[in-house]
């Protein structure tokens, strides 16, 4: 984003260049033709000490703009920040996740298909959220899910979209990553966040998500891959929680689902940590 701030100032400088020096030959002509050449020594005084002052007059006023766009651009910027992104956790909002993925799943339709890579929608939600809030305070949640969403940022690629879809709910779409590519990325989130606590120190808890995606290889709507997703998470909160549930589209990326599903196994925690596990 700077190196096309950067390229905009220096294209607008330029053109205010063009600009100055066509100004300066219109005056070289007018001149000309006014005073009936330049054969006199005050003409040509008169000339050369105005088009020093275009000049000199130019370079302030060029400045005095750049700065002022500078500056427009930056307030730009962050009224697009405030605007796109989630006020707690700073990851896209449900707006901004929405749009984005829709233009990424149309761009499937204008690849070649040889040139089709798949891409996969996780919806992650925390387990147990209500009881976090409830027993330890709306401000622990708070830092739960501030938690969560930094780790799913670090976790995935840069490239890759993350978005709160409100509450505890979270979205990931997987840019030409397919099932095999996603069960390792959802594996890897479920530990991560299983990792984490919170809450004060004698009443210390520890997160965890279920995870439920589509993987699919050409444009479908995105109502459509939500619900399915969506449909894979209440399932994988029906058999557990603490683990994923993926599930593939065909080829065409229409019709039934053809794969099946790919859930983790669950994990028992460390005896230490079955106390904690109630809370939960």
């Amino acid at each position: 984003m700077r190196s096309n701030s950067l390229d905009s100032l220096v294209r607008f400088s330029l053109e205010l260049l063009g600009l100055t020096v066509t100004m300066g030959a219109i005056t070289v002509i007018a001149a000309f033709y006014a005073f009936d050449g330049f054969a006199l020594p005050a003409t040509r005084a008169t000339l050369s000490f105005c088009l020093l002052a275009l000049f000199l007059s130019a370079l302030p006023l060029q400045i005095y703009a750049a700065l002022r766009i500078t500056r427009l651009k930056r307030d730009n910027d962050r009224l697009f920040h405030a605007a796109t992104r989630d006020g707690l956790t700073q990851v896209l909002n449900r707006t901004a996740f929405k749009r984005a993925a829709e233009g990424s799943i149309a761009s499937l339709s204008r690849r070649r298909a040889t040139d089709l890579q798949p891409h996969t929608l996780m919806i992650l939600d925390a387990d147990h959220f209500k009881r976090i809030n409830d027993r330890l305070g709306h401000h622990v949640g708070d830092e739960a899910l501030t938690a969560i969403a930094a780790t799913l940022r670090r976790s995935v690629r840069q490239d890759d979209l993350v978005g709160r879809l409100g509450g505890e709910e979270f979205a990931i779409l997987l840019k030409n990553a397919g099932m095999e590519e996603a069960r390792i990325v959802a594996e890897r989130l479920r530990l991560a966040i299983h990792r984490i606590e919170v809450g004060p120190a004698e009443r210390r808890t520890r997160l965890s998500v279920s995870i439920g995606g589509v993987s699919f290889r050409s444009a479908v709507a995105f109502p459509t891959l939500y619900k399915i997703a969506d449909a894979n998470l209440y399932t994988a909160k029906r058999t557990g929680r603490n683990r994923f549930n993926l599930t593939q589209l065909g080829a065409l990326g229409r019709g039934p689902l053809i794969e099946a599903t790919a859930p983790a196994r669950a994990v028992e925690p460390p005896l230490p940590e079955r106390r904690l596990a109630a809370v939960r």
